[in-house]
């Protein structure tokens, strides 16, 4: 069965041979609810909702080049770290539309505060062709290729870092964008918490996958010429006024997803799993919602949604306050 699935843009961003929920749970959350038997006549079920755009490019992706130690000949500029190296990070962006703009990126990382600017970044389409577990299915993506900054040795590793300003290609970026960050967390760090014990005979439903070439190449080498360099910042105002500046949005109360009745009368014994990304407004209320790994099947699908968008969400909080946000909501179906 072939699913077309709508732009989802900047909350949806996938490379080759990457595990799709995998790479969205560490940047947006996790959520795994377990099938209850059906308890009316017909499974509840919801469609789809468009996701809203809250900044023209958003940062999706975060990674430390392997074994990076350099320093970009900048014309005049100081050594950052021991014999002038720093550290070499690669990120990715996506987008709403095609287009180039120029950015502004923020960091709180182990050391202290830094912000890095780039002048032209392209945003390109990045139609996207998947596999999951029981379907294949589209959706339609923008995104950047392999983008790169350096980071002064003396800073430490990015812990969170998000795009807080976007404008023109070329032009000095002036929009501001909300603190939609994502955290870099060193390889295996999260693999206890989002792995449940018990969970085996799941496993081979994780395997959704994008099926044709991604603009964004998670190996990309950085460029040997000059690179875009990190520099220290005072810390925002904003992220004084609390103790927690950064916390990821959470479940308060979740509404089991439900056994289609008609299968599971007639003596249906699959296992499905249906992968949904839930968009959050500051309020934490549901304002979105799209298939991230769908089923195949109408009736499991329109059921996931539906338990996705009933369930209720705290929302992550960036510099202190609420921002939007985007969380996975695992459904896992299994006939008792």
């Amino acid at each position: 069965m072939l699913v077309t699935i709508g732009r989802c843009s900047h909350a949806c961003s996938v490379s080759a041979n990457v595990t799709f929920v995998r790479r969205l749970a560490r940047s947006f959350g996790l959520l795994v609810a377990l099938a209850v038997l059906p308890r009316t006549a017909f499974a509840w079920q919801a469609a789809q909702v468009p996701l809203r755009s809250y900044c023209a490019a958003r940062v999706v992706a975060l990674s430390r080049v392997g074994g990076s130690a350099r320093i970009s000949p900048h014309p005049g500029s100081a050594p950052s770290g021991p014999a002038g190296k720093a550290s070499v990070w690669r990120y990715e962006l996506a987008g709403d539309v095609p287009e180039a703009v120029s950015l502004q990126l923020t960091m709180q990382t182990t050391k202290g505060w830094y912000r890095v600017a780039a002048p032209i970044v392209p945003l390109l389409d990045d139609n996207g062709r998947y596999r999951s577990s029981e379907a294949t299915f589209e959706r339609t993506q923008v995104h950047s290729p392999a983008q790169f900054f350096e980071l002064p040795f003396a800073a430490g590793r990015p812990k969170y870092l998000w795009l807080s300003k976007v404008g023109d290609a070329g032009a000095t970026p002036e929009t501001r964008c909300p603190a939609m960050w994502i955290a870099h967390t060193r390889r295996g760090a999260h693999k206890a918490k989002h792995e449940r014990k018990g969970t085996s005979m799941w496993s081979a439903l994780n395997t959704v996958k994008r099926l044709n070439p991604s603009v964004y190449n998670v190996h990309a080498p950085p460029p040997v010429g000059v690179i875009p360099q990190a520099r220290a910042i005072a810390a925002p105002a904003s992220a004084l006024s609390c103790r927690h500046p950064f916390r990821a949005a959470v479940i308060k109360d979740v509404t089991p997803p439900i056994y289609p009745r008609a299968y599971a009368e007639n003596g249906d014994r699959r296992l499905v799993e249906v992968d949904v990304l839930v968009e959050l407004a500051p309020d934490g209320s549901v304002v979105g919602r799209l298939l991230a790994g769908p089923s195949g099947d109408k009736l499991f699908d329109g059921n996931a949604l539906f338990a996705a968008s009933q369930s209720t969400y705290l929302p992550k909080i960036g510099l202190c306050r609420p921002v939007p946000s985007y969380y996975i909501f695992v459904a896992e179906y299994s006939p008792g």
